[in-house]
Parts: structure tokens; sequence; C-alpha cells
């Protein structure tokens, strides 16, 4: 099961794949859509589900009405329904990213800019949890 990033633009009927939460760069993709969502421009959804067509399936079916989508166990939503996560994976990518823009955006109030070398986190978090990649998106993810 991949970990999916959809956007949809206001008054668009689908959302489009705009990548996955295990990619390079995706903290940096789930701030600047949830910054629009938060605009009003669109809705932003992670999905837990192995295809962009089982993933907006999944969306219509929690868009639908008081049957909510439970058979992915975990529903997050956001800005009165313009950001929505859509599985345990999914929470964990949108907590992740969250975490990550901090980090950097200290290290940029702290240093001024963040080297490429030196992208790791300001040191362990403040609620003492820890976990790798591994952890939040499965065994099938290869670095």
């Amino acid at each position: 099961m991949k970990t999916l990033i959809l956007w949809r633009r206001k008054r668009a009927r689908t959302f489009k794949q705009v990548g996955l939460a295990t990619a390079d760069g995706s903290a940096a993709t789930i701030r600047d859509f949830w910054l629009r969502a938060a605009m009003g421009n669109g809705t932003l959804a992670v999905v837990d589900a192995d295809t962009a067509a089982e993933a907006r399936a999944a969306l219509a079916r929690h868009f639908s009405g008081p049957t909510r989508d439970a058979h992915l166990g975990v529903v997050m939503q956001a800005l009165d329904g313009r950001a929505v996560a859509l599985g345990v994976r999914a929470v964990v990518a949108i907590a992740g990213a969250s975490e990550a823009c901090r980090n950097w955006d200290a290290r940029l109030r702290r240093d001024g800019r963040v080297r490429g070398q030196d992208t790791t986190a300001l040191g362990p978090r403040s609620d003492g949890v820890s976990f790798t990649t591994a952890d939040a998106f499965g065994e099938g993810f290869k670095s």
C-alpha cells in the first residue's frame, strides 16, 4: 500500500495525484497544498491506497455522507474538510511533514540557512517519540 497525496482544485470534480508521501520533498509538497487548502483554493487529501483510482474511490465514500469510510481505520479532517487524511500512514505522513517543516523553519531562524548536508532534525522530539521511515511507511519503503 502507498500513501498518496491528492489535490482537487476549487470547483473541480476529481482529485489529481500530486505525489507520494514517501518521496523526497514530500513534506514541502504537503505543506504547499495545505496552505493552498487553507486559502480556500481546493482540497488536499492524503490517502493510504494502492492506486490513485482506489484513493479516489475511498475519498468518494468518505465524502458521500454519514456512512464514513471505516476500512482504513483512521480518518483526520482539518480546515473544515479541505484537508483530509484517510489511513494511519496518511495521518503519520501529515504529522511527519509538520515536524520536518517545523525543524526546517527552526534551522532557518537559528542559522539563517539550511545546508544540504545538514538536513537532519534538530534533536530528539519534544514528545520523546522516535520512529524511522520504515516504521511510518511500512517495510516496503526503500530509500
